[in-house]
């Protein structure tokens, strides 16, 4: 493990309500996640590159949302399943939308769309 020339993040989502969620790392990820953090609160997203413990690189997104309908439409954070079937999708907050829950990657601008 590179240690010293990596940043390494784990973010443990909660596997349902009211459990702790976690998010640790050694300091150059932490600078890195805070950086990221302020350039989302001025651009509205940002993404950074980090690295599990396996040394298995990821992409964490990070956005702000300024509408709270759109807040309340996005899917719940929870890992653990709800139902018979994994629908990846327990949703608590219940609209209108029939297309709801959301997932988060709704914030995020797709590549394609900012060619266009």
């Amino acid at each position: 493990m590179s240690w010293n020339y990596h940043k390494y993040l784990h973010v443990y989502a909660q596997h349902y309500q009211h459990q702790e969620s976690f998010i640790v790392g050694n300091r150059d990820a932490l600078f890195e996640l805070r950086n990221l953090i302020d350039k989302a609160l001025v651009e509205g997203t940002s993404i950074g590159d980090f690295f599990s413990s396996d040394v298995e690189g990821y992409q964490l997104h990070i956005g702000i949302v300024e509408d709270e309908e759109k807040f309340n439409a996005l899917e719940m954070p929870y890992t653990e399943q709800f139902g018979e079937i994994n629908q990846h999708n327990y949703f608590a907050n219940l609209t209108n939308d029939p297309k709801a829950p959301y997932s988060p990657i709704i914030l995020f601008p797709n590549d394609d769309e900012k060619e266009e």
